[in-house]
């Protein structure tokens, strides 16, 4: 009987768009690759799935990748995957948590080189998830399972924040059971994330290029007019 682990996925996430030939998965950028792990990880409708993901990344070696995320997570063994090949991608990473980082996408994104947050994003880790039914053996099977996959877990957080894997199991377990919730500040103290984004800071942006616009317009009108008394 093969076992499918989902992370904390709620039943009522559901896909809005119902084009089937649906697909988000990255576009090409003057700086490189940005990867949209939005959604349920392990999502083959979105790409979010660990072999997608890992396709794009080896056909594109060598090249900055930006993988931003915005996920309660899903597939438990789809986030170490792509947790792997990210760290395997011979070309600088990225990783940019938009909203949410949660269950197998908060494992994902620390494949990246470097973890940037969202000051009012959410990172939120836990113990794998399961269900099961049948008899003893089938039920130990599925123990079995989510027993190897904390393991995993723990030693990947542990091996991005530094702490040792007793407090990252105690991290996954959670006083209530149900993980441990991170503010962007609190994930930055913890060691998952490298650089807090403040909200806001692209506002000024448009201010930036439309300045950048003008004094381009003043120049061509300086350099115009230099050549005209020139001449």
């Amino acid at each position: 009987m093969r076992k499918i682990i989902n992370l904390n996925c709620p039943e009522n996430v559901i896909n809005s768009v119902k084009d089937e030939n649906f697909k988000v998965i990255y576009s090409e950028t003057p700086q490189g690759l940005e990867i949209f792990l939005t959604g349920i990880v392990g999502d083959e409708y979105t790409q979010s799935d660990s072999a997608s993901i890992s396709k794009v990344l080896s056909a594109n070696r060598g090249k900055p990748v930006t993988m931003r995320v915005n996920s309660p997570g899903g597939l438990a063994f789809d986030g170490l995957a792509i947790h792997n090949a990210l760290a395997a991608h011979d070309g600088p990473t990225t990783g940019i948590i938009e909203s949410l980082a949660a269950s197998a996408a908060s494992l994902a994104v620390l494949g990246c080189d470097t973890v940037k947050m969202y000051s009012n994003a959410t990172y939120h880790i836990h113990e794998g998830l399961s269900f099961a039914y049948g008899h003893i053996a089938e039920l130990q099977d599925s123990i079995e399972w989510l027993q190897s996959f904390n393991a995993a877990a723990v030693n990947t957080y542990s091996a991005k924040t530094g702490q040792d894997e007793k407090a990252m199991a105690k991290a996954l377990l959670g006083d209530k059971g149900d993980g441990t919730k991170y503010t962007a500040e609190q994930a930055k103290a913890a060691g998952f994330v490298d650089e807090i984004i403040p909200i806001g800071k692209n506002k000024s942006k448009p201010k930036n290029e439309e300045a950048q616009r003008i004094q381009a317009m003043l120049n061509y009108r300086i350099a115009k007019h230099r050549l005209t008394k020139v001449g």
